[in-house]
């Protein structure tokens, strides 16, 4: 686990209506975003957003740069495991007890 430098680019188109009602009724046939304007848009915040979701959701390096264990084996969860009563063991307990 460490940085990764990814480059995100996004390329994107919008355009503006009125209302969230027209919005919503051109939406599919719309190859561009469609935005209600309003008058308090917060320009810098509709780039974040495009940035992020412009970001791959698993970034990786090209190398690894290190090597990754690819199985982790911990003695003490093995060992609370065996330690816990098998539930069907107690359900054969309870078959062979007479009613």
């Amino acid at each position: 686990m460490g940085a990764v430098n990814v480059l995100v680019s996004s390329d994107q188109s919008f355009r503006f209506v009125a209302d969230e009602a027209t919005a919503e009724a051109e939406d599919e046939a719309s190859e561009e975003d469609l935005l209600v304007l309003t008058p308090e848009l917060n320009v810098w915040e509709l780039i974040e957003d495009e940035l992020i979701m412009s970001a791959p959701i698993v970034p990786k390096h090209d190398i690894c740069p290190t090597l990754v264990p690819m199985s982790a084996v911990d003695d003490a969860f093995e060992e609370a495991l065996d330690a816990r009563p098998n539930p069907f063991a107690a359900l054969a307990q309870l078959k062979k007890k007479p009613n």
